[in-house]
C-alpha cells in the first residue's frame, strides 16, 4: 500500500515516505461578533479564538479597570494572531438586548457569533441570571437575522470556567458535531450543522456540483444536533429546541427529524417530552442527545439529565416509542458517545463526572448493566466513536496525544496524529491502492485541517498523515461515498463550506484542490 502524500508515524518497518504536501486552502477572513456581559470575559473568548479575524465585541457594561485592560492585551495578542478587534467593546442597551442585537447583525454581517451559556443561571447570583438572560437574547437575534437574511450564523454558546489554572478558560455548552456529513442511499452527500432556530443544510449534485446553503426552520432549535443514519440509509437529525410561553419560563423537548431523499424538503419535527416532564425547570439542564441503531434497526436515545444520571428512551422499528428510562451506575458529563458494538447491540459511553475515566452501558441481556473499567482518559471535548465495533477515538487527557481505544484493550493506541483541536472524524472502508482503509479528519491546534489515513483495523501499523492549509472553523468530515473514494468536508474561512474529494485514478492517498462553495 503506498501514499503520494503524507508522513507515515509510528511504522518502524515501512519504506520511506515522500515529503509531505500541503493541499491549499481559502485565504479569507471570517467575521466574528463576540456578546458578553463585560470585557472580562470577552478576553478569555478571543486568547481561544482560532480563527483569522475581524471580530466585533459587545458587552453590557464598561467592567472594571482591570478587565479593560485584560481585554485591550487579548486584543492585541489577537490582532498579532492575524485576528484584529475592530476597537474596544461597544455597550449593548439593556432595555430591549434583542432589537439592539439585531441592528449590530445587520451591521457587522458576522459569520460566527460567540457569546455565552444560555444555562448560566444555574449558578447562584447575578452573573448566572445576567449570562443566562444575554445568550437567550443572542440566539433570539440571531434566529430572527437568519429569517431576513438566509444566512446561517454558526452560535457557539461558551461555558466560562473562572476557576481554571493557569487562567480563566471556556468550553462549548453545545458542541458542533463530530458527524455532520452523510452518504445517502442515492449516492449523494448531505451535510447538517446547527445554528440558532434551523438546521444548515448543503447537498451534493448528481454532478458533483453542491447547493445551500439552505436553512431547515427549527424555532427554537438550539445549536446542537446529532446527525446519524438509519438502517435504510435515512438520515435523522436530532437536537434540542426551546419550547414554552416567551415570558422567560422556558423548557426544553428533544426534536427529532427525517430526511428521506437527498435535498428534499425532510419529514416533520417531532418531540420526545423531556425526561424531567414533570418538573419542567430541571429539563432545561438536560445534555445534547445522542443515539445509535441496533442490528434489528432499534433505535436508542439518551440524555444526561439535570442531576448527571443518564436517560434512555428507544424506538421499535415499526415506530413505536419507550418511555424514558434511567440508566444508574455512575453521574457522567454531558459528553457521551452511542454505537453499535461486536453484538449489534448499542453501548453508551460517558465521561465520568470531575473525575478520570469513562463508564460504559451495555446489554448483556435485555437490561442495561453498567462497566467502570475502560482505561480511557480522555481530554474533555475529545471523545468519538470509531469505524470499529466498539472503539473510540479520544485525545489522552495529560497529553492531549490523539488515540484509539478498541473495547477490551487495557489501554489506548497512539495515531501519530498532529497536535489537535476537538474530536476526530473517519470513515472506513476507503479505497487506496487495492487497500480497504480508514481516513481520518481533525482540526490541528493552527485551526487547519489534517487528513490521516491506515488499513481498515491496524492503526497499530502506522498512520500516514497529510497536512493541509485549509481552515477548519467546524471539524473537519470523512464520507466515503458508494465508489470507495472518500471525500472530506469542512466550514472554511468566509464561513463557507469546503470540499476535498479524493483523486481516483491517482496513486496512494491523493485530494483536488479545495472547492470553496460561495454562500
Amino acid at each position: 500500500m503506498g501514499y503520494s502524500a503524507g508522513r507515515r508515524r509510528g511504522d518502524r518497518h515501512g519504506t520511506e515516505p515522500q515529503p509531505t504536501r500541503q493541499l491549499a486552502g481559502a485565504a479569507e477572513s471570517s467575521r466574528i461578533l463576540i456578546v458578553t456581559p463585560g470585557p472580562g470575559t470577552a478576553a478569555v473568548f478571543l486568547r481561544e479564538e482560532p480563527g483569522t479575524g475581524p471580530v466585533t465585541v459587545l458587552c453590557l457594561e464598561a467592567g472594571t479597570a482591570q478587565e479593560r485592560a485584560d481585554f485591550t492585551r487579548a486584543a492585541e495578542e489577537a490582532a498579532g494572531r492575524g485576528c484584529p478587534v475592530d476597537g474596544p467593546p461597544r455597550t449593548l442597551p439593556a432595555d430591549d438586548p434583542v432589537r439592539a442585537l439585531l441592528r449590530e447583525l445587520r451591521a457587522v454581517a458576522p459569520d460566527r457569533v460567540l457569546t455565552c451559556d444560555p444555562l448560566a443561571l444555574r449558578e447562584e447570583g447575578a452573573r448566572g441570571e445576567r449570562e443566562s438572560a444575554l445568550a437567550i437574547a443572542v440566539l433570539d437575534a440571531v434566529e430572527e437575522y437568519q429569517a431576513e437574511t438566509g444566512r446561517p450564523v454558526f452560535t457557539d454558546c461558551r461555558v466560562l470556567d473562572t476557576e481554571a489554572w493557569p487562567a480563566p478558560a471556556s468550553r462549548s455548552r453545545y458542541p458542533a458535531p463530530s458527524a455532520w456529513a452523510v452518504c445517502g442511499s442515492d449516492g449523494r452527500v448531505s451535510a447538517y450543522l446547527p445554528v440558532p432556530g434551523a438546521v444548515a443544510r448543503w447537498t451534493e449534485g448528481a454532478d458533483g456540483n453542491w447547493t445551500g446553503p439552505e436553512l431547515l426552520e427549527a424555532p427554537g432549535m438550539l445549536p446542537a444536533l446529532t446527525v446519524l443514519q438509519d438502517p435504510d440509509g435515512y438520515v435523522e437529525l436530532m437536537g434540542l429546541r426551546r419550547t414554552g410561553p416567551a415570558d422567560g419560563e422556558w423548557n426544553i423537548d428533544v426534536g427529532h427529524v427525517t430526511q428521506y431523499q437527498s435535498g428534499r424538503p425532510p419529514g416533520p419535527w417531532y418531540h420526545q417530552m423531556n425526561p424531567h416532564r414533570s418538573e419542567p425547570l430541571r429539563g432545561r439542564f438536560i445534555g445534547v442527545p445522542v443515539a445509535a441503531y441496533d442490528a434489528d434497526g432499534t433505535l436508542h436515545v439518551f440524555v444526561r439529565n439535570d442531576g448527571h444520571h443518564v436517560n434512555a428512551c428507544r424506538r421499535r422499528p415499526d415506530g413505536v416509542w419507550s418511555s424514558w428510562g434511567l440508566l444508574r451506575g455512575a453521574r457522567v458529563e454531558d459528553e457521551m458517545v452511542a454505537l453499535r458494538g461486536a453484538d449489534g447491540k448499542v453501548e453508551l459511553y460517558a465521561r465520568h463526572e470531575g473525575k478520570p475515566g469513562l463508564v460504559r452501558w451495555h446489554r448483556p441481556d435485555a437490561r442495561w448493566a453498567v462497566d467502570l473499567s475502560p482505561n480511557v482518559h480522555a481530554l474533555a471535548g475529545s471523545l468519538a466513536a470509531a469505524p470499529e465495533s466498539g472503539a473510540l477515538r479520544y485525545r489522552y487527557a495529560e497529553s492531549g496525544e490523539l488515540c484509539q481505544w478498541p473495547l477490551g484493550s487495557y489501554g489506548p493506541m497512539s495515531l501519530n496524529g498532529p497536535a489537535a483541536r476537538g474530536r476526530a472524524n473517519g470513515a472506513a472502508g476507503v479505497h487506496i491502492d487495492g487497500w480497504s482503509c480508514t481516513v481520518l479528519a481533525v482540526e490541528d491546534e493552527q485551526g487547519n485541517c489534517a487528513i490521516g489515513a491506515y488499513v481498515d483495523g491496524r492503526p497499530d501499523g502506522g498512520v500516514w498523515w497529510i497536512s493541509t492549509a485549509q481552515r477548519a472553523l467546524m471539524p473537519p468530515v470523512a464520507v466515503r461515498k458508494h465508489d470507495g473514494t472518500v471525500i472530506v468536508i469542512t466550514i472554511g474561512s468566509g464561513a463557507r463550506l469546503a470540499v476535498a474529494r479524493q483523486v481516483t485514478n491517482g496513486p496512494g492517498l491523493e485530494f483536488e484542490p479545495w472547492l470553496d462553495l460561495s454562500r
